[in-house]
């Protein structure tokens, strides 16, 4: 078999959106894959600056100095340095900030534009050959929507104890924060942290009987994938893209405010019911929406199969 020889771009935090990007392509048996990018081990810039567990520190194949996450551009003779590089057929950017600037001269160059809620993505935008957009409230014309996705080795139910009323682990932004406060009030059991990921997320994710979910700006986020995948009954604010995917009262509880944020949440409690029926419901919906049907999109637009 004539393998597709891609090379992913990334700045490599142990956790990042080009991570699941990564593991996508290492189940393929038709790609053969190279990384590249500045490398953090296991720091990671949330909350400012943590380190996330060991077994979470991965090296990319050509891992670069993290003075690159400020240049954001790599030198011309990059390209030559490497020989596994000379023949490269996708040049795979997925980042919130790096890309190969010069433009290699030869494959193909698409751009993943992950960040594209707080983050000028113009200039990849005239050096990719294919821009991809991951939130389409914030497309420019000529960008290919790919929305955000779940991986399923990550992101699947547990049969474990409940232990939480609901979850929600990220960035503490003010409305989270006062949405958990609210629920506190009323004498529910929330967990609300940051820096776990993957089997950790999951788990504690899966020890909760609600899933929360507000989007930061008007971005359908990768949470929203994610808590679905688990199958869990989540409550989340409307952003545009979810009438797209879901159906409000179906597949998910949703508000505007914090006011019906906290309604929903109580809504949930008191129905076991009702919180089965919807994370089921989620859970079918978003089968088909993993990070691998998100390469075999980018494969098939850039044509390579």
């Amino acid at each position: 078999m004539n393998k597709i020889k891609v090379c992913l771009t990334s700045i490599w935090y142990p956790l990042s959106m080009s991570r699941y990007f990564e593991r996508a392509l290492e189940r393929r048996e038709d790609v053969e894959l190279v990384t590249l990018g500045p490398y953090t081990g296991s720091w990671i810039p949330w909350a400012g600056g943590m380190n996330l567990l060991p077994k979470y520190d991965k090296s990319p194949t050509h891992p670069l100095p993290r003075e690159f996450i400020i240049k954001g551009q790599v030198d011309p003779h990059i390209f030559f340095v490497f020989e596994d590089l000379a023949d490269v057929d996708l040049w795979l950017e997925v980042d919130a900030g790096f890309f190969l600037n010069p433009k290699p001269k030869s494959g193909i160059v698409a751009h993943v534009a992950t960040d594209p809620h707080c983050l000028n993505y113009d200039r990849q935008r005239i050096l990719a050959d294919y821009f991809f957009n991951m939130q389409s409230p914030y497309q420019k014309k000529g960008d290919i929507y790919l929305p955000y996705a779940y991986d399923p080795i990550v992101h699947y139910p547990m049969d474990i104890p409940k232990e939480y009323d609901a979850c929600i682990i990220g960035l503490h932004y003010p409305q989270r924060t006062d949405l958990v406060n609210r629920l506190l009030s009323n004498g529910l059991k929330v967990h609300y942290s940051i820096g776990e990921v993957y089997d950790e997320y999951r788990i504690a994710n899966n020890k909760s009987r609600i899933g929360l979910n507000w989007s930061s700006m008007q971005d359908l986020n990768a949470r929203a994938w994610e808590l679905a995948a688990m199958g869990l009954c989540s409550v989340q604010n409307i952003v545009p893209d979810m009438a797209t995917f879901f159906v409000d009262g179906e597949h998910y509880l949703g508000f505007n405010n914090i006011d019906e944020a906290e309604k929903q949440v109580m809504k949930a409690m008191a129905d076991e019911e009702m919180r089965k029926e919807i994370g089921d419901a989620a859970r079918r919906k978003v089968l088909p929406h993993t990070y691998d049907a998100r390469i075999q999109q980018i494969l098939e637009t850039v044509k390579l199969i």
